[in-house]
C-alpha cells in the first residue's frame, strides 16, 4: 500500500536536488528551449488523448502476473491513477523546475514503497514514449517535418523524469540501509543477551556492552583476547573442533552451556550459540550469543537440592539415600564389605507435638537431626524420611558389630535432653538393622527389613535396636495380611457381634449383654479381637469398625424388645482412638436415631487409661454423652491409677473390675488375699460415689460367692455364659425365664 501522501512529501523534500543540479542534469541532456516550445505547442493538442493513453497504460500492466498482485489493492490503483494523469499533463506542459522535480519525486517514492521494482519502472517509460510516439504522429500530421523533433524533446524530458525516479530507489534504499544499520547497531548494543562476532580462529572481533557486564572486559581488551582465553582447558577441547568445523561450513550452528572466566576471577554459566556467517569464503566469521544462565543454574542447583533433601533438616531424603544405597552395595561387592542400614523414629512423639505443638515438634526433628550427623562417620549418610523417621546408611563395614556400637551411640546421643520451648526433652528413639549382603541385595529390600526390624524393637519395649532376621518378616508379612483383610470385612459381611449376658447377682435375672467383636474371614478361622483390635487402632480402622459394632448392637437391642424380650441394655466398648475421634458425640446420637435404640438402653465403656490420658477434655466428652441420656462405665478398673478427684468429675454410671482381680480370688482366703481386698475396696469406693459395679471374668461358683459377700451388684463371664449369638442368648433368656 502507498504511503500517506504527507510523508511522500516529507521524503521528497528530504531528496530535492540542488537548483544548479536540476540545470546541470537538463543541460547535459540537452534540453533547450526550443525543446521546451515545441512541448509547450503540442501540449494542449495532445490532453484529450491523454485518457486513451493511461487506459492502455493500464491495460497493459494488468497484463502482467507480478505488477496485477502489486495493483490488486483498489484504492493503490486508483491513486496511482490519478498520479500518472497528472504525470502525462504535466510532461508538455513545458515547466521543468522545483515543483516538477518534488512532483516526480513523489512519483517515484509512490512506485518504490508499493514494490514496484526498477526493471519494472524502466518498462513502464518505454510504454508512456512508445504509446505516445503514434499520438504524436497524428497530431503533427500536417506538419511532418516537426513530428521528430518534438518527440526528441518528449524524449529527453522523459529521460530527465527517469533519473528523478531512479534517485529515489538508490536513495531510499540507501536510507533503508542506514536505519537498518543503525537499527541493528541499537540491538547489537542494547540486546538483553550478550552478542559478538568472532573470526574463524576465535578471536573477538566485535562485542556488545551486555557480553562485557558478563565477563568484565572493556571491548578493547576483549577484542585482544582469544575464545580460549574464557573458558577451561576441558571445554576448550569441545569448543576447538566445534569452532573448526563451523569455519569450514561443515557446520551450521553450535550450542553449548559452558562457563567463562570472568576479569574479577568469577566463573558465571552461560549458553553460547555459535553460527557460521559465509562459511564458503575464505575470511569466514562467527556470529556468537552469548546468554547468562547463572541464575538459571542457581536454580536448578535448588531444586535438585530441594528434590534431593529434606526441606526442614537439609538432610538426604529417599531419593538421594537409595541412590547413596545403591553406590555403597556396588563399592561393598568389589571391596567384599557390608553395608548396614538403620531405621530409626522417635518414640512417642506423637505426644511432642499434641502438647507442646508442630513448631515444637519440628525443633525436635531438627535437633534430633543434628545429634544424628555428630553421631555418625563423615562417610556415613543420614536421611529423613518425613515425619520422625530417620535412616542412617553405613558403606563398607567389616563387621556388623560397628553397626551396633553406632545404634548404641544414637540411642545414648537422642536420651540426652534438649531443651525445646522451655522444656526439657529426652526423646528416645528405637532402632532396626538390616546388613548387606545377608538381609537384601538392593536399597528398597533393605530398607523394608530395617523397617520390619524397627517394628520388632518397639514391640520389645522401645529404646532400643534390633538387628534383622526372617522371623520378623514373617510376623512382618502376617501383619500386613490382617490389615489389608481388616480393611475390607465390613464390606464382606465378615464381623460379626457375639453377646455375653450380665447377671443381676442378688436374684440371677439377665440386665444386658455386652457386646463383644469378632472377626471371621471367609474359608478361615475365627479372629480373635486381641490379633487384629491393636491393627485397627494403629491404622484408624477401628473408627469404620467400631461404629459398625455401636449400630449392629443398638439394632439387635431394638431386635430383640420388638421380639418380647424384656428391654435389655446393651454394653458396647469404645476403642481409645475412637473416644478421641471428634465428633463422637454426633456420631452416637446419630445411631441411636436411626435404629430406634433408647439412648439409657445403652451402655458406653471406656477403659480407665483412656481416660487418664486427658481428663478434662474426657470429662467434657463423657458429659455431652451422659447428657444425651447414654449409660457410662469405666471399664478395666483398678488399672489405669485414675485420681479419685477426676472419678468425682466424671458422670459415669458403672465400674467394671478388671478381670485380673476377679481371678485370683479363692474360695477359702478371698477375704484376705490382695485381689479379693482390691475387689472389696472397689465395691465400697463405687457404692459410696452412687455407682453401679459390674465384675467381669467371673469363671466359678467361689467367684460368684464371694463377690456377692461384699454386695457387687452385677456379673459376667463363662460361669454364667459365653459369647453367642443374639438368636442364642434370646433362646438362653426364654429358656431361663420358662424355668421361674
Amino acid at each position: 500500500m502507498l504511503a500517506d501522501p504527507s510523508e511522500l512529501d516529507r521524503t521528497a523534500s528530504h531528496m530535492m536536488p540542488a537548483d544548479a543540479e536540476i540545470q546541470q542534469r537538463l543541460l547535459f541532456l540537452e534540453v533547450t528551449a526550443e525543446d521546451v516550445r515545441l512541448l509547450r505547442e503540442i501540449h494542449p493538442l495532445l490532453q484529450p488523448r491523454l485518457p486513451e493513453v493511461i487506459a492502455g497504460f493500464y491495460r497493459h500492466l494488468q497484463t502482467m502476473p507480478v505488477l496485477r498482485i502489486l495493483l490488486k489493492d483498489p484504492v493503490v490503483l486508483d491513486r496511482l491513477y490519478h498520479l500518472q494523469a497528472a504525470y502525462f499533463r504535466s510532461l508538455t506542459a513545458g515547466d521543468y523546475g522545483i515543483d516538477y522535480v518534488r512532483h516526480r519525486l513523489r512519483v517515484g517514492l509512490a512506485h518504490q514503497r508499493i514494490g514496484l521494482a526498477p526493471e519494472w519502472y524502466i518498462g513502464a517509460y518505454r510504454k508512456y514514449l512508445g504509446d505516445l510516439g503514434p499520438v504524436l504522429e497524428a497530431l503533427l500530421h500536417d506538419r511532418p517535418g516537426q513530428f521528430l523533433p518534438t518527440y526528441n524533446a518528449l524524449m529527453k524530458v522523459a529521460s530527465f523524469d527517469m533519473g528523478l525516479a531512479l534517485d529515489t530507489y538508490i536513495k531510499a534504499s540507501r536510507q533503508q540501509l542506514r536505519d537498518s544499520e543503525a537499527r541493528f547497531r541499537g540491538a547489537f548494543g542494547q540486546a538483553a543477551v550478550g552478542l559478538a562476532q568472532l573470526s574463524a580462529d576465535g578471536r573477538w572481533l566485535r562485542v556488545n556492552r551486555k557480553l562485557l557486564d558478563i565477563v568484565g572486559y572493556t571491548e578493547e581488551e576483549l577484542r585482544g583476547m582469544h575464545v580460549a582465553d574464557l573458558v577451561t582447558a576441558e571445554d576448550w577441547q569441545i569448543d576447538a573442533p566445534l569452532l573448526r568445523a563451523l569455519a569450514h561450513g561443515e557446520l551450521e550452528t553450535s550450542s553449548r552451556e559452558k562457563r567463562y572466566l570472568c576479569k574479577d576471577g568469577r566463573r558465571v554459566w552461560v549458553k553460547a550459540t555459535v553460527t557460521a556467517m559465509q562459511p564458503d569464503a575464505g575470511d569466514a566469521s562467527l556470529v556468537a550469543v552469548i546468554e547468562d544462565i547463572s541464575q538459571r543454574k542457581q536454580f536448578e542447583e535448588e531444586l535438585m537440592h530441594l528434590a534431593r533433601h529434606d526441606a526442614l533438616t537439609g538432610l538426604a531424603n529417599r531419593t538421594l539415600l537409595l541412590d547413596r544405597v545403591s553406590q555403597a552395595i556396588a563399592q561393598a561387592r568389589r571391596s567384599g564389605n557390608q553395608v548396614a542400614m538403620l531405621f530409626l523414629d522417635l518414640d512417642r512423639f506423637k505426644t511432642i507435638n499434641d502438647s507442646l505443638g508442630h513448631d515444637a515438634g519440628d525443633r525436635v526433628v531438627i535437633e534430633v537431626g543434628r545429634r544424628l550427623k555428630q553421631a555418625v562417620r563423615d562417610a556415613d549418610t543420614v536421611a529423613r524420611f518425613g515425619g520422625d523417621e530417620f535412616v542412617v546408611l553405613l558403606p563398607e563395614l567389616p563387621t556388623e558389630d560397628i553397626a551396633a556400637a553406632l545404634a548404641q551411640k544414637i540411642l545414648n546421643a537422642l536420651f540426652e535432653p534438649m531443651l525445646i520451648h522451655g522444656h526439657e526433652l529426652a526423646p528416645a528413639c528405637s532402632i532396626g538393622i538390616s546388613l548387606y549382603p545377608r538381609d537384601g541385595d538392593n536399597g528398597k529390600t533393605l530398607l523394608r527389613n530395617a523397617d520390619a526390624a524397627l517394628y520388632q524393637a518397639k514391640a520389645m519395649g522401645r529404646g532400643n535396636y534390633q538387628f534383622y532376621s526372617e522371623e520378623m518378616n514373617a510376623r512382618t508379612l502376617d501383619r500386613l495380611t490382617l490389615e489389608s483383610g481388616l480393611r475390607h470385612a465390613v464390606e464382606r459381611g465378615e464381623l460379626q457381634l457375639k453377646y455375653q449376658p450380665q447377671i443381676d447377682l442378688a436374684d440371677g435375672a439377665m440386665l444386658g449383654a455386652e457386646a463383644l467383636l469378632r472377626w471371621h474371614p471367609a474359608g478361615q478361622q475365627l479372629v480373635m479381637p486381641d490379633a487384629f483390635i491393636t491393627i485397627a487402632e494403629e491404622t484408624g480402622l477401628i473408627v469404620p469398625i467400631g461404629e459398625w459394632v455401636l449400630r449392629t448392637a443398638c439394632a439387635q437391642q431394638v431386635a430383640w424388645r420388638q421380639a418380647g424380650l424384656p428391654d435389655l441394655r446393651i454394653a458396647v466398648n469404645l476403642s481409645a482412638r475412637q473416644f478421641r475421634q471428634p465428633g463422637l458425640d454426633a456420631m452416637v446420637a446419630r445411631v441411636l436415631a436411626e435404629t430406634g435404640c433408647a439412648a439409657d438402653r445403652l451402655e458406653l465403656e471406656i477403659t480407665e487409661s483412656v481416660l487418664m490420658e486427658r481428663p478434662d477434655s474426657a470429662a467434657q466428652t463423657l458429659q455431652r454423652l451422659s447428657d444425651m441420656g447414654v449409660q457410662l462405665a469405666i471399664d478395666d478398673f483398678g488399672t489405669g491409677y485414675s485420681s479419685l478427684s477426676y472419678l468425682k468429675r466424671f458422670p459415669i454410671n458403672a465400674l467394671k473390675i478388671d478381670r485380673s482381680f476377679v481371678r485370683d480370688i479363692a474360695a477359702k482366703s478371698a477375704a484376705s488375699n490382695d485381689d479379693g481386698a482390691i475387689a472389696a475396696a472397689v465395691i465400697a469406693l463405687a457404692h459410696s460415689m452412687g455407682l453401679t459395679v459390674v465384675a467381669e471374668g467371673v469363671e466359678t461358683e467361689q467367684q460368684r460367692d464371694f463377690l456377692r459377700q461384699l454386695h457387687c451388684d452385677q456379673a459376667q463371664g463363662f460361669y454364667f455364659s459365653e459369647p453367642m449369638s443374639a438368636a442364642a442368648l434370646a433362646h438362653l433368656f426364654i429358656q431361663g425365664e420358662a424355668s421361674k
